[in-house]
Protein backbone atom coordinates (compact mmCIF):
# COMPACT_ATOMS: atom_id res chain seq x y z
CA UNK A 1 0.00 0.00 0.00
CA UNK A 2 2.75 2.66 0.57
CA UNK A 3 4.00 2.05 -3.03
CA UNK A 4 0.29 3.90 -4.41
CA UNK A 5 0.29 6.62 -1.27
CA UNK A 6 3.77 7.85 -2.31
CA UNK A 7 2.48 7.32 -6.20
CA UNK A 8 -0.66 9.94 -5.26
CA UNK A 9 1.72 12.44 -3.32
CA UNK A 10 4.27 12.61 -6.46
CA UNK A 11 1.03 12.95 -8.49
CA UNK A 12 -0.18 16.06 -6.15
CA UNK A 13 3.48 17.70 -6.30
CA UNK A 14 2.96 17.52 -10.34
CA UNK A 15 5.01 14.56 -11.97
CA UNK A 16 2.67 12.94 -14.13
CA UNK A 17 4.62 9.91 -15.69
CA UNK A 18 4.42 7.75 -12.59
CA UNK A 19 4.71 3.94 -12.10
CA UNK A 20 4.12 1.77 -9.30
CA UNK A 21 5.50 -1.54 -8.59
CA UNK A 22 2.30 -2.66 -7.14
CA UNK A 23 3.84 -6.31 -6.17
CA UNK A 24 6.11 -4.68 -3.85
CA UNK A 25 9.18 -6.08 -2.27
CA UNK A 26 7.29 -9.10 -1.11
CA UNK A 27 7.03 -10.18 -4.77
CA UNK A 28 10.32 -9.33 -6.23
CA UNK A 29 12.38 -11.39 -2.37
CA UNK A 30 9.70 -14.12 -3.55
CA UNK A 31 11.47 -14.14 -7.36
CA UNK A 32 14.64 -14.93 -5.31
CA UNK A 33 15.97 -11.02 -6.54
CA UNK A 34 18.57 -9.68 -3.99
CA UNK A 35 17.35 -6.78 -1.52
CA UNK A 36 20.07 -4.13 -0.84
CA UNK A 37 20.62 -1.50 2.50
CA UNK A 38 22.49 1.74 2.00
CA UNK A 39 25.12 3.25 4.62
CA UNK A 40 22.77 6.05 5.85
CA UNK A 41 20.59 3.38 6.96
CA UNK A 42 23.07 1.40 8.53
CA UNK A 43 24.66 4.07 10.30
CA UNK A 44 21.29 5.78 11.40
CA UNK A 45 20.73 1.64 12.90
CA UNK A 46 24.08 2.36 15.06
CA UNK A 47 23.48 5.89 16.28
CA UNK A 48 20.33 4.50 17.53
CA UNK A 49 21.43 1.50 19.32
CA UNK A 50 18.72 -0.44 17.21
CA UNK A 51 18.76 -4.23 16.73
CA UNK A 52 20.40 -5.99 14.34
CA UNK A 53 22.55 -8.34 12.93
CA UNK A 54 25.79 -7.61 10.77
CA UNK A 55 27.77 -9.94 9.09
CA UNK A 56 31.54 -9.30 7.10
CA UNK A 57 31.60 -11.60 4.66
CA UNK A 58 35.20 -10.99 3.64
CA UNK A 59 38.58 -13.04 4.19
CA UNK A 60 39.93 -13.27 7.69
CA UNK A 61 43.16 -11.28 6.75
CA UNK A 62 41.02 -8.16 5.51
CA UNK A 63 38.54 -7.76 7.93
CA UNK A 64 41.60 -7.66 10.27
CA UNK A 65 42.77 -4.61 8.41
CA UNK A 66 39.33 -2.81 9.33
CA UNK A 67 35.98 -3.79 9.48
CA UNK A 68 32.49 -2.27 10.07
CA UNK A 69 31.46 -1.71 13.82
CA UNK A 70 29.77 -4.34 15.58
CA UNK A 71 30.52 -6.80 12.60
CA UNK A 72 29.91 -10.88 12.94
CA UNK A 73 32.93 -12.71 10.95
CA UNK A 74 31.97 -15.61 9.17
CA UNK A 75 34.11 -18.29 10.76
CA UNK A 76 36.39 -20.67 8.87
CA UNK A 77 33.66 -23.34 8.89
CA UNK A 78 31.11 -20.85 6.85
CA UNK A 79 28.04 -19.31 7.32
CA UNK A 80 26.13 -22.44 8.66
CA UNK A 81 28.17 -22.22 11.67
CA UNK A 82 26.57 -18.93 12.61
CA UNK A 83 22.92 -20.68 12.01
CA UNK A 84 22.13 -21.54 15.44
CA UNK A 85 23.45 -18.35 17.27
CA UNK A 86 20.58 -16.21 15.27
CA UNK A 87 17.31 -15.38 17.03
CA UNK A 88 14.29 -17.10 17.35
CA UNK A 89 12.38 -13.39 16.00
CA UNK A 90 12.45 -13.93 12.18
CA UNK A 91 12.02 -10.21 11.34
CA UNK A 92 15.29 -9.58 12.51
CA UNK A 93 17.04 -7.22 10.46
CA UNK A 94 20.18 -8.62 8.93
CA UNK A 95 22.58 -7.23 6.79
CA UNK A 96 25.75 -8.58 4.83
CA UNK A 97 28.81 -7.00 3.24
CA UNK A 98 31.81 -7.51 1.34
CA UNK A 99 34.53 -5.61 -0.19
CA UNK A 100 32.73 -3.79 -2.57
CA UNK A 101 28.54 -4.99 -2.36
CA UNK A 102 28.49 -6.13 -5.66
CA UNK A 103 24.89 -8.98 -5.22
CA UNK A 104 26.81 -11.33 -7.11
CA UNK A 105 29.52 -12.32 -4.35
CA UNK A 106 26.98 -12.00 -1.51
CA UNK A 107 23.84 -13.61 -3.13
CA UNK A 108 24.87 -16.74 -1.66
CA UNK A 109 24.69 -15.51 2.34
CA UNK A 110 21.51 -13.83 1.15
CA UNK A 111 19.64 -16.88 -0.35
CA UNK A 112 21.31 -19.00 2.48
CA UNK A 113 19.97 -16.90 5.72
CA UNK A 114 16.81 -16.06 3.50
CA UNK A 115 16.77 -19.72 3.62
CA UNK A 116 16.35 -19.82 7.50
CA UNK A 117 13.67 -17.46 7.74
CA UNK A 118 14.60 -14.54 8.19
CA UNK A 119 12.82 -11.63 6.38
CA UNK A 120 14.88 -8.74 6.66
CA UNK A 121 18.05 -9.58 5.37
CA UNK A 122 19.97 -7.08 2.74
CA UNK A 123 23.06 -6.53 1.14
CA UNK A 124 24.93 -3.03 1.63
CA UNK A 125 25.21 -1.34 -1.47
CA UNK A 126 28.92 -0.25 -1.97
CA UNK A 127 30.31 -2.81 0.49
CA UNK A 128 33.18 -1.94 3.34
CA UNK A 129 34.54 0.48 0.36
CA UNK A 130 31.48 2.99 0.01
CA UNK A 131 31.54 2.44 4.14
CA UNK A 132 35.04 3.51 4.54
CA UNK A 133 35.00 6.19 2.02
CA UNK A 134 31.95 8.25 3.07
CA UNK A 135 34.83 8.77 6.19
CA UNK A 136 32.29 6.70 8.80
CA UNK A 137 33.78 4.70 11.59
CA UNK A 138 35.88 1.72 11.19
CA UNK A 139 37.11 -0.64 13.74
CA UNK A 140 40.77 -2.56 13.56
CA UNK A 141 41.35 -6.12 14.16
CA UNK A 142 39.61 -8.83 14.37
CA UNK A 143 35.50 -8.71 14.51
CA UNK A 144 33.10 -10.58 16.71
CA UNK A 145 32.88 -14.20 16.16
CA UNK A 146 29.66 -14.82 17.45
CA UNK A 147 26.11 -13.54 16.98
CA UNK A 148 24.50 -11.76 20.25
CA UNK A 149 21.10 -10.08 18.97
CA UNK A 150 18.61 -8.67 21.88
CA UNK A 151 15.39 -7.21 20.32
CA UNK A 152 14.82 -3.61 21.27
CA UNK A 153 11.90 -1.66 20.61
CA UNK A 154 12.36 1.20 18.48
CA UNK A 155 11.30 5.00 19.87
CA UNK A 156 7.33 4.45 20.16
CA UNK A 157 7.06 1.06 19.70
CA UNK A 158 5.04 -0.81 21.47
CA UNK A 159 5.06 -4.31 22.89
CA UNK A 160 3.63 -6.79 21.05
CA UNK A 161 1.97 -8.65 24.15
CA UNK A 162 1.17 -5.79 25.75
CA UNK A 163 -0.53 -4.81 22.17
CA UNK A 164 -2.71 -7.90 22.32
CA UNK A 165 -3.37 -7.39 26.15
CA UNK A 166 -5.01 -3.85 24.93
CA UNK A 167 -6.91 -5.64 22.30
CA UNK A 168 -8.34 -7.71 24.78
CA UNK A 169 -9.59 -5.31 27.38
CA UNK A 170 -9.23 -1.45 26.45
CA UNK A 171 -9.20 1.31 28.89
CA UNK A 172 -10.92 3.94 28.46
CA UNK A 173 -7.92 5.93 28.04
CA UNK A 174 -6.55 3.90 24.73
CA UNK A 175 -7.64 4.16 21.55
CA UNK A 176 -6.64 1.62 19.15
CA UNK A 177 -5.87 3.67 15.69
CA UNK A 178 -6.37 1.10 12.28
CA UNK A 179 -4.57 2.86 9.47
CA UNK A 180 -5.04 0.21 6.78
CA UNK A 181 -7.66 1.56 3.79
CA UNK A 182 -10.76 1.27 3.95
CA UNK A 183 -10.59 -1.71 1.50
CA UNK A 184 -8.34 -3.67 3.44
CA UNK A 185 -10.68 -2.94 6.92
CA UNK A 186 -13.73 -4.21 5.05
CA UNK A 187 -12.47 -7.78 5.43
CA UNK A 188 -11.38 -7.57 8.80
CA UNK A 189 -11.02 -5.08 11.81
CA UNK A 190 -9.57 -5.40 15.49
CA UNK A 191 -12.80 -5.19 18.12
CA UNK A 192 -12.97 -1.38 19.47
CA UNK A 193 -10.75 -0.10 16.57
CA UNK A 194 -10.97 3.05 14.53
CA UNK A 195 -10.31 3.11 11.11
CA UNK A 196 -8.49 6.71 9.67
CA UNK A 197 -6.25 5.50 6.52
CA UNK A 198 -2.85 6.74 6.25
CA UNK A 199 -3.45 8.72 3.65
CA UNK A 200 -6.14 10.44 5.27
CA UNK A 201 -4.52 11.13 8.79
CA UNK A 202 -3.40 14.60 8.37
CA UNK A 203 -6.57 16.19 6.71
CA UNK A 204 -8.40 13.91 9.85
CA UNK A 205 -6.44 14.47 13.04
CA UNK A 206 -9.63 16.59 14.57
CA UNK A 207 -11.30 13.02 14.52
CA UNK A 208 -8.83 11.51 17.25
CA UNK A 209 -8.74 12.81 20.97
CA UNK A 210 -5.84 14.39 22.01
CA UNK A 211 -7.19 12.81 26.02
CA UNK A 212 -5.86 9.35 25.02
CA UNK A 213 -3.37 7.12 24.28
CA UNK A 214 -3.41 6.21 20.64
CA UNK A 215 -1.89 2.61 19.63
CA UNK A 216 -1.98 2.67 15.91
CA UNK A 217 -1.54 -0.67 13.59
CA UNK A 218 -1.59 -1.67 10.12
CA UNK A 219 -0.97 -4.90 8.17
CA UNK A 220 2.68 -4.83 9.13
CA UNK A 221 3.91 -1.99 11.17
CA UNK A 222 5.05 0.16 8.07
CA UNK A 223 2.27 2.44 7.96
CA UNK A 224 1.66 2.17 11.65
CA UNK A 225 4.97 3.75 12.21
CA UNK A 226 4.72 6.66 9.50
CA UNK A 227 1.05 7.20 11.46
CA UNK A 228 3.09 7.10 14.86
CA UNK A 229 5.15 10.43 13.26
CA UNK A 230 2.20 12.14 12.37
CA UNK A 231 0.62 11.43 15.39
CA UNK A 232 3.54 12.87 17.26
CA UNK A 233 4.46 15.89 15.32
CA UNK A 234 0.96 16.89 16.27
CA UNK A 235 1.19 16.52 19.77
CA UNK A 236 -0.66 13.50 20.21
CA UNK A 237 -0.12 10.74 22.85
CA UNK A 238 0.94 7.93 20.50
CA UNK A 239 2.10 4.64 20.05
CA UNK A 240 2.58 2.02 17.19
CA UNK A 241 2.97 -1.94 16.66
CA UNK A 242 5.43 -3.14 14.49
CA UNK A 243 3.78 -6.63 13.84
CA UNK A 244 2.04 -8.53 11.23
CA UNK A 245 -1.89 -8.34 11.67
CA UNK A 246 -4.02 -10.63 9.84
CA UNK A 247 -7.37 -11.00 9.09
CA UNK A 248 -9.69 -14.48 7.98
CA UNK A 249 -12.05 -13.32 5.10
CA UNK A 250 -14.05 -15.85 5.61
CA UNK A 251 -14.73 -15.91 9.43
CA UNK A 252 -15.07 -11.90 10.16
CA UNK A 253 -13.82 -11.15 13.77
CA UNK A 254 -11.00 -14.05 14.13
CA UNK A 255 -7.98 -12.47 14.00
CA UNK A 256 -3.96 -13.07 14.38
CA UNK A 257 -1.37 -10.70 15.58
CA UNK A 258 2.25 -11.97 14.69
CA UNK A 259 5.50 -10.29 15.97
Amino acid sequence: MLSPLSARKAEKLGYKNIRVFHAGLPAWKKAGHVVVSNTAGLDNLSKMDASYILIDLREASEVAKGHIPKAVAVPPAGLEALKDQFPTYKNAAVILYNGNGEAASAKEAFKTISSWGYTQVSVLAGGFKAWESEGKQVAAGPAASNVSYVRKLMPGEEDIEAFKAVVQMPGADTLILDVRATAEVAEGALPNSKNVPLDELEQRLSDLPKDKNIVVHCSTGARAEMAYNVLKKAGYRAKFVKAKVEFDKEKKGNYAIIE
